[in-house]
């Protein structure tokens, strides 16, 4: 039974990397690694079989538009042509529709940027470079709440992976030389110092289980909402 929330008919943005899409759901849908066979996979049936999804419906809440887009990160990367960087504006101002206005947006994403090794702090005249993971979350954060100065903008630490089909697997808390928490603690530092609040999904304790010890499988998108929700 839906409990009394705040957010009762609200309207809710994402901003995520492939964890947070669904084909028909997330935008743009090329971009979705849960299309049809990948969703099926993870025995994710419907939006409410996804983390933002459960969240969204328990708190009596309307999703407005998921701007997902799988591989992306928060850093600006050369190599890539279309601007799926967190910190584009092409992306931090696609969260809006029809003329309605986010009221909250869940800021999901930097995973793939711990993933490629992207460098966390900026060194003393780096403060511009989009390729810092600090700097450019900074970017991002700046140009939502400018875009959209009415909403809440929630930041999401990174949780810790495991999975169950693959026993062998061992969480790397490391890539690239750098521990994972080092990226948690720029997303906290960002966070607050741009009046945002955190959701720290950070919890070696809790991991969510998935298909291929990253993508989570349905049980491991309820371990998520459920840690979201413990939060608030």
């Amino acid at each position: 039974m839906r409990t009394h929330s705040n957010y009762q008919n609200k309207l809710f943005s994402v901003l995520g990397d492939s964890i947070s899409t669904l084909w028909g759901y997330s935008v743009p849908d090329y971009a979705a690694y849960y299309d049809l066979s990948n969703a099926l996979a993870a025995d994710i049936l419907s939006k409410a079989d996804t983390w933002w999804g459960d969240v969204i419906e328990y708190l009596g809440a309307e999703l407005l538009v998921n701007n997902s887009f799988g591989g992306s990160t928060v850093c600006w990367d050369p190599r890539y042509e279309i601007p799926s960087h967190g910190c584009s504006d092409e992306r931090t101002s696609a969260l809006d529709q029809d003329g309605r206005l986010p009221d909250v947006i869940m800021v999901f994403i930097g995973l793939n940027d711990w993933g490629r090794g992207k460098a966390v702090w900026a060194k003393q005249d780096d403060f511009e470079d989009l390729s810092v993971f600090s700097v450019a979350y900074s970017r991002m954060l700046n140009k939502l709440a400018s875009n959209y100065p009415g909403a809440e903008l929630w930041c999401f630490t990174f949780p810790v992976s495991t999975c169950t089909r693959n026993p062998e697997f061992s969480f790397p808390y490391c890539r690239g030389g750098i521990h994972i928490e080092e990226y948690c603690k720029a997303i906290r530092t960002c966070a607050q110092k741009s009046g945002c609040r955190v959701i720290d999904l950070y919890d070696p304790a809790n991991p969510y289980d998935t298909v291929d010890n990253y993508h989570p499988n349905k049980e491991g998108m309820k371990t998520i909402a459920s840690a979201i929700l413990e939060q608030l």
